[in-house]
């Protein structure tokens, strides 16, 4: 049966009422507070990133944790296969 065809079909505005105040609580709930909280979030964002570009060791610790997640997935699959046994 095609929407056309349905009878009786009809918008419910208490639901369109209550779609919109939900919108608005959300709209309100993720809205930063206060101009100095968002400059304090930004400032907090440039800070760590200024950690991340000036770590010399950076990728190294990035082969390290690799070949650490490697060895502990193929100790998991020889484990696996053992226990298969």
């Amino acid at each position: 049966m095609a929407l056309s065809q349905i009878p009786d079909r009809q918008s419910h505005p208490q639901s369109i009422a209550n779609l919109v105040l939900a919108q608005v609580t959300l709209e309100a709930l993720l809205m930063p507070t206060s101009k100095a909280e968002e400059g304090r979030l930004r400032v907090t964002r440039d800070e760590r990133q200024k950690e991340l570009d000036e770590d010399p060791l950076g990728p190294s610790r990035g082969i390290v944790n690799g070949l650490r997640l490697s060895v502990t997935l193929w100790s998991f699959i020889a484990l696996v296969v053992l226990l298969m046994r």
